[in-house]
């Protein structure tokens, strides 16, 4: 039987995202922790959820194997290519080889393991089962990477048809505009009022690009930070659950993961108040971190699940009557595991027709733009050949 992990006053307490943490800046780092993974990324410093999924696989295979924690550690660290990896690995190592608890060495690097990681690991070590632990852990990144992959595959043509729209844009724009623009000057041609716009939007953007870019990255980094203040995210989280399509493709989405994790942590051991903690702090929208804390009080005064799954909008109707099955027939953890099983391929149909309306969208923006931009520059073009002829 598992014991239970004893979480502190800040983990069960009201502090949702992005609100201040205790030493005062915490929150204003905590707004910026995604420049930070950009800047990882760039370096080639970021440990990916592919990397994390094998060094946790590896590790599961060698303890079920026989192997010592530490052993495992040290021959990991070894075979490890990825030079931040490797060091943290080295880290590991070194602190279980000091008498350090595992889930205490992970918690020092909080951006490759996350608290859930780390939770779980505790778990495992508190109850003797360790490698059923990396193994439930192995599941849950796999699962959450399939998610990720069928998102971005099913987004990569939409993004590829906006890459050429821009580019081609800019081509026009930059290079095309300015030398027609100085044909129709030479011939003291009258212009279209569309031709000018055109022209004079072009000259402006070739003679300030490098000051327009500037402009638009301090605006997307000031839009991201400004997202980040906790008055304006739930208007947004709350405007984008709203959204047409977009709103229940997320909503499909955050049922899935959130789900998903509840049927694995109480089938690894875990009590489900701390469950909830857990699959809580995992939610990015405020109106699901909100709903989950809440859970986890009515949890904790002997109410059921089922009851306020039923009162709710974020998951489907048929979220509370398969949990309420579960908690009276005692298979709550197999019952999640189904629901999440079968939202997920809902949601691998949402996010196809999402992006097949996303499609003809773009490149109707794209023929649109690209038409304009033509038919201003060929009307002067017929009023220089007739003023020749």
């Amino acid at each position: 039987m598992t014991r239970a992990i004893q979480f502190s006053d800040k983990s069960l307490g009201s502090m949702g995202p992005g609100t201040a943490t205790e030493d005062g800046g915490g929150s204003l780092l905590s707004r910026f922790t995604w420049m930070q993974g950009i800047v990882r990324s760039l370096n080639g410093q970021k440990v990916s959820q592919k990397l994390l999924l094998v060094v946790t696989s590896q590790l599961s295979v060698m303890l079920s194997s026989g192997c010592d924690l530490c052993a495992g550690l040290e021959a990991l660290s070894r075979q490890q290519t990825h030079p931040r990896l490797k060091k943290i690995l080295t880290q590991l190592h070194e602190g279980v080889k000091s008498g350090q608890a595992f889930s205490q060495a992970l918690a020092k690097h909080p951006d490759v393991f996350s608290p859930l990681y780390v939770t779980m690991i505790r778990a495992g070590e508190s109850a003797g089962l360790l490698r059923h632990m990396l193994a439930a852990l192995q599941i849950m990144i796999r699962n959450q990477m399939r998610i990720v992959s069928s998102i971005r595959s099913a987004l990569m043509y939409p993004i590829i048809l906006s890459c050429v729209a821009v580019t081609a844009i800019a081509v026009m724009t930059t290079f095309v505009l300015p030398r027609f623009a100085a044909v129709f000057r030479a011939s003291h041609v009258p212009l279209p009022g569309t031709t000018q716009v055109v022209i004079s939007g072009a000259e402006f953007i070739g003679a300030h690009i490098i000051a327009i870019l500037l402009s638009l990255i301090v605006l997307v980094i000031g839009l991201i930070s400004l997202v980040q203040v906790p008055s304006i995210k739930r208007h947004v989280h709350t405007w984008v659950l709203k959204t047409p399509i977009l709103g229940k493709t997320l909503q499909l989405a955050y049922c899935c993961r959130s789900i998903q994790t509840i049927g694995m942590l109480i089938k690894s051991g875990l009590p489900l108040a701390e469950s909830l903690v857990l699959t809580r702090d995992m939610m990015s929208n405020v109106h699901y971190w909100e709903f989950f804390e809440e859970l986890r009080k009515h949890i904790t005064e002997g109410k059921t699940l089922s009851a306020d799954f039923e009162r709710t909008t974020l998951f489907p109707a048929m979220v509370s009557q398969m949990i309420s099955v579960g908690e009276q027939t005692g298979t709550l953890a197999q019952v999640c595991l189904e629901i999440a099983s079968f939202h997920e391929e809902e949601l691998q149909e949402r996010i196809k027709v999402l992006t097949t309306m996303l499609e003809p969208i773009i490149i109707i923006f794209m023929g649109g733009f690209v038409g304009f931009i033509a038919v201003s520059v060929i009307l002067p073009m017929f009023r220089l050949s007739s003023a020749i002829h």
